[in-house]
């Protein structure tokens, strides 16, 4: 009895261990919780800066520091740059708080204006003081591809690289200017189509693993500056007209204080101060290939507007499956909205780009900074301590029965210790001391999650709602096919490479010389993730479900090799004994002694990988290796949420199914 209740007194001390580290490091709410602070406080406040990485993170680090640490000089405010190749993501972290301000594209900013609550208050020039940037088509430097009209001869024979559904220059206006006037389809036209940021695009080109790809000049400056070899082995054969450079975008619900910060900062940064304080602001802007910022507002977005309505006009105009009187409404509709938009109603709501009296405002003081939390560690300390003593005392030998050695009870009390100080030491890196928001922002995810059903119960929204579900359904279903039939083939290249790997690495079974180096090499298989595996094979086979195959084999060889060793290990050594005692050689022991013992739970194991299989291969399509992962991720990052319901439907389904299967062939041969 008094075990028991030690053992539950054990309990509550670490669930008491977890809750204090959490109310320890937790922020405080306060007036100004949403935007990062309390004015009250006097600690010094935290604004999180997005940041669209358009080229590798380690390059985007180096070459925004200075910038951030001027920014927090200027300011007095700390502030936390985040790095997101994913548009979507980045415009969501805006919606709900996450990031207060962010350089985002045209058409990124656009949606954070339209779905973050994003103002526009500055925009970026070039060290030429140039306010513009063109979109590029570009290609191998050796390629038979001259013109636009070679890339879209349509036989299927090319291999496109697009921008995010959220890039101006990588989708918008290609989409814009190439595509829609001429009514084609990229993913019906090219053998294959991938999105990805400009720089990797830009490298997929030069290493020959997609054939055209769009980019932008930007960019292209960036990379002769930062990779030549790349730059050299590029050539662009479409530039587009030109575009107006990126915004800066705030939340609009940011209080004034931090706004009028943030615009003193960038309306005067490399402008004011001494001749040599500006040419170190010059010198900090110019690796971001930024000249002066200027004033600007949501009317900054307007040409992107039009843009999309001309866009969508001319799609609207070619599209085949629209009915004549369907056609005429779409396009009526359009044109009246074209006609608002040119009449400056956009429908952003602008706020004023003027700066009066900001200039006579200086950088503001910083606050004193967080000091370490001393009592919140002592009482860590204490509470490990405690731990410690009260599983000594609760495995104390008592009454009869094998008493417990006094070094195995220390080593497992300082075994569970171990386990409480590994979880403490993770904790703040894995951002548990913010776990208490996921009460506090359950709202936020209940809105998020509203967006994949109709608006309303009312016939209209219904039947708008099954229509493009119908058509998500018709688009998802024949590549969850070609997902299943991936996982499928990965499955059996993994299962029969197994078996051979898996032998070698049981310790019964094979020498020590041997068993270790196959361990490691399957250990190599396993580790490296099926998207970089198929990256390589990429360069090996091209875009394309064969090198999805691929992947999913050799991390799955990996996976199932372990775990056929482990069976194989604890197989019962009679068996084998008794084949042995007939004469036979080794071989013929794994033979008829060791493979009948095993070979259920190998079916078991492999019927297990191939559900797992059927799930990983979803998202290899994100790198072009073939599958519904394509369209997924196409449908999430441009915010078309009935489109991404279909295809999430149709995974769920495909799955189910695939397990429900899995267990009857398991009920069947095992």
């Amino acid at each position: 009895m008094i075990r028991a209740l030690c053992q539950i007194l054990v309990r509550i001390t670490l669930v008491s261990l977890v809750l204090g580290l959490s109310a320890c490091s937790a922020p405080q709410a306060g007036p100004d919780a949403a935007s990062g602070a309390d004015p009250e406080s006097g600690e010094r406040r935290t604004l999180n800066f997005g940041i669209i990485a358009t080229e590798s993170s380690s390059n985007l680090e180096s070459n925004w520091r200075p910038f951030i640490a001027a920014m927090e000089e200027w300011t007095g405010y700390d502030v936390e740059p985040f790095y997101a190749s994913d548009y979507a993501g980045m415009i969501q972290a805006m919606r709900y708080g996450s990031i207060q301000v962010a350089w985002f594209s045209n058409f990124s900013g656009l949606q954070a204006v339209r779905l973050g609550g994003g103002q526009v208050f500055a925009k970026a020039t070039y060290p030429d003081g140039s306010e513009g940037y063109n979109s590029v088509l570009i290609v191998p430097v050796d390629s038979p591809i001259q013109s636009v009209e070679d890339v879209l001869s349509c036989d299927r024979s090319i291999d496109f690289g697009m921008g995010d559904p959220n890039s101006t220059s990588g989708y918008l206006v290609p989409s814009a200017f190439i595509f829609a006037p001429r009514g084609i389809d990229p993913g019906e036209c090219f053998n294959s189509v991938r999105n990805a940021n400009h720089e990797a695009n830009a490298l997929a080109v030069a290493n020959g693993l997609v054939d055209v790809a769009t980019n932008n000049t930007t960019n292209m400056t960036l990379l002769a500056r930062t990779r030549p070899d790349i730059a050299s082995r590029i050539r662009v054969v479409w530039t587009s007209p030109a575009i107006q450079t990126d915004p800066i975008i705030w939340r609009a619900d940011l209080d004034e204080e931090a706004k009028q910060r943030l615009q003193y900062f960038f309306m005067n940064y490399g402008r004011m101060g001494t001749p040599e304080e500006i040419a170190a602001a010059r010198d900090v802007l110019n690796p971001l290939y930024f000249g002066l910022f200027l004033p600007s507002s949501n009317a900054h977005l307007d040409p992107i507007v039009q843009l999309e309505i001309v866009r969508d006009l001319t799609e609207a105009r070619n599209d085949p499956d629209l009915t004549e009187a369907e056609r005429e409404a779409r396009v009526a509709e359009l044109e009246q909205r074209l006609a608002e938009v040119e009449a400056g109603n956009t429908g952003l709501i602008s706020q004023a780009s003027a700066v009066d009296g900001l200039a006579a405002a200086g950088p503001a003081e910083a606050a004193a900074g967080s000091q370490i939390n001393w009592i919140a560690s002592g009482v860590i300390l204490v509470l490990v301590v405690v731990l410690l003593t009260l599983l000594l005392w609760a495995s104390a030998p008592r009454g009869p029965g094998p008493r417990v050695p006094l070094t195995e009870r220390v080593a497992n009390a300082v075994i569970a210790a171990g386990v409480v100080i590994i979880l403490v030491w993770s904790f703040d890196s894995a951002d548990m001391d913010r776990s208490y928001l996921l009460v506090e922002n359950a709202g936020d995810m209940g809105e998020f999650i509203a967006g994949f059903f109709p608006e309303d119960l009312s016939p209209a929204s219904r039947a708008s709602y099954w229509q493009n579900l119908t058509h998500g359904f018709s688009e998802a279903v024949p590549q969850m096919i070609i997902t299943v039939q991936i996982a499928i083939w990965g499955t059996f290249i993994a299962v029969f490479a197994a078996i051979p790997f898996g032998l070698l690495s049981a310790r019964n079974v094979a020498p020590a010389w041997i068993v270790q180096p196959v361990r490691r090499l399957m250990d190599v298989f396993r580790s490296i993730n099926e998207l970089i595996i198929a990256l390589v094979f990429i360069a090996a086979v091209g875009l394309g479900p064969l090198a999805g195959v691929m992947a999913l084999a050799v991390h799955t060889t990996g996976v199932l090799a372990k775990l056929f060793s482990e069976a194989v290990e604890a197989v019962d050594d009679g068996p084998v004994e008794g084949v042995r005692a007939t004469g036979a050689v080794p071989l013929h022991e794994v033979i008829w002694a060791v493979i009948p013992q095993v070979a259920p739970l190998w079916t078991s194991f492999g019927l297990y990988r191939f559900e797992s299989n059927a799930r990983s291969a979803t998202v290899l399509g994100l790198i072009g290796a073939g599958g519904i992962g394509q369209i997924l991720f196409e449908a999430v990052r441009a915010f078309d949420y009935q489109r991404t319901a279909a295809i999430v439907i149709v995974i769920v389904i495909a799955v189910s199914a695939i397990d429900l299967l899995s267990q009857l062939l398991r009920k069947r041969l095992v």
